[in-house]
């Protein structure tokens, strides 16, 4: 299968997106390697300015395992802002799970 049939998948709308921006997450575009990313409208995918397109972007820290807690202690933030009501939920680990409140 080549690239131009997996295009045609069909795209879902992003319903929420993390309060920080994708190069925070050691993210960028995997079509010019740039920076110069935001969100995509669309789930699972970065907008470059550059290249003027969705992409899925390189994955950044979300390739491997997450080390929470040294996010923490850098900043990083894995809170979400949900489009539609426009609120901010604060990701929280209870246990073993991890929600957003």
């Amino acid at each position: 299968m080549d690239s131009e049939n997996t295009e045609s998948v069909v795209m879902k709308k992003r319903t929420w997106i993390y309060t920080m921006q994708p190069v925070a997450y050691e993210m960028a575009c995997d079509v010019c390697g740039g920076t110069n990313i935001t969100w995509s409208e669309w789930e699972h995918k970065i907008w470059c300015y550059d290249c003027k397109k969705d992409t899925p972007g390189n994955g950044g820290i979300f390739d491997g395992p997450i080390p929470l807690e040294l996010c923490g202690m850098l900043g990083i933030s894995f809170d979400r802002i949900y489009l539609k009501t426009k609120k901010v939920k604060q990701m929280i680990i209870e246990g073993n799970k991890i929600i957003w409140r």
